[in-house]
């Protein structure tokens, strides 16, 4: 029994086995993600006599952090063939692809979770609700508004507008998000068009305003809706949709500094942190915040909180509550005071499918 990664002339091996685990999905969307999703990703398997009995799919994104930009993966195709269930064989690729990305300095993974008890022992929590909003039919009878199609096809200047666009309007509104760009449309409205889906831009007198995403085999459903406030009304403030976990500590610790209103200029905490699936974010550190970034230091055996110095506050948290708090999705009540002066991130939108 071996734990390996796919070659890319192996990666349609893992057809019959997403088939299996995934019936819901058509043909025509398995036929696009094999042929434009495995281009770039990886996929870690866990194999005997040559069948593949488990599998998951790390496929990465280039994820606008604030000011930074991090290449971090979104973990899909998570899946045990009916015979290799209950097996422990699950726990094996995620442990395996989580040490990866940390010996990569990859800062944070995500995924849609089928279910949230199957990842919270690995160290996940929900980071990001999905908001619903609608474009009310009665806006569409305004003679002031037009939608017009984009399809895969279009010159590479159309798409790299509307990612602009689409980039723009979502830094407005979150820290964290996937960047957009030609490639980026060109793929999304290859998903779209394989169960029978659009990409239309919504134009305001001859400006645009938006953009619209519907896909669906039988009966069409809103993929995305980006567009100005005005078009638009909220159907639902948001459902948890997607679960993250910090992999790399030190690296995403340099997105974190400190509220513009925080009273002091720097504050260092003496922080445990309990991780059991990555032994490289275990222990103790001198967490150290100032208004531009965050840094870590490993507190060495024996060391104690007071060999730093003056130490603002001591902190005791596991890796998933730590998450949470940092992507801005709650903040723990057992904290320091001082621990309200650290700024999390500030809104997040990971709306990707696969």
């Amino acid at each position: 029994m071996e734990v390996r990664y796919l070659s890319g002339s192996e990666k349609e091996r893992c057809r019959s086995l997403w088939e299996e685990a995934f019936p819901e999905d058509s043909a025509a969307f398995v036929d696009y993600y094999m042929k434009e999703k495995t281009k770039d990703n990886q996929i870690l398997v866990l194999e005997e006599d040559g069948k593949i009995l488990s599998m998951l799919h790390r496929n990465p994104y280039d994820v606008c952090v604030g000011d930074r930009m991090w290449r971090c993966d979104y973990i899909v195709g998570v899946a045990t063939a009916k015979e290799g269930r209950r097996r422990g064989y699950m726990r094996r690729l995620m442990e395996r692809a989580v040490s990866d990305m940390r010996a990569e300095g990859m800062p944070f993974c995500f995924l849609m979770p089928a279910a949230e008890a199957i990842y919270l022992p690995f160290g996940f929590t929900y980071i990001f609700d999905q908001p619903e909003w609608e474009l009310p039919g009665m806006r569409m009878q305004d003679n002031t508004l037009a939608l017009r199609r984009i399809s895969s096809p279009d010159p590479g200047t159309v798409l790299e507008r509307a990612a602009e666009w689409m980039n723009a309007w979502l830094r407005q509104r979150y820290e964290v998000f996937a960047k957009r760009d030609a490639g980026y449309l060109r793929r999304l409205i290859k998903e779209m068009e394989s169960e029978n889906g659009i990409l239309e831009e919504i134009r305001e007198n001859g400006k645009t305003a938006g953009f619209l995403g519907t896909w669906g085999l039988e009966r069409p459903k809103q993929r995305l809706l980006f567009s100005k406030p005005s078009l638009v009304r909220e159907r639902d403030a948001g459902k948890p949709a997607v679960m993250g976990r910090i992999v790399s500590l030190p690296d995403f610790m340099k997105a974190i500094r400190l509220k513009e209103e925080a009273p002091v200029k720097r504050v260092t905490f003496y922080i445990k942190v309990e991780d059991e699936l990555l032994e490289e974010n275990q222990g103790a550190f001198f967490w150290t915040v100032d208004r531009h970034s965050s840094a870590l230091e490993q507190v060495s055996a024996g060391e104690q909180a007071e060999g730093k110095g003056e130490i603002t506050g001591v902190i005791n948290i596991h890796i998933r509550r730590l998450t949470a708090w940092l992507f801005g999705y709650g903040m723990p009540e057992d904290l320091p005071a001082a621990a309200d002066f650290i700024r999390p991130i500030q809104g997040v939108f990971l709306d990707e499918v696969v």
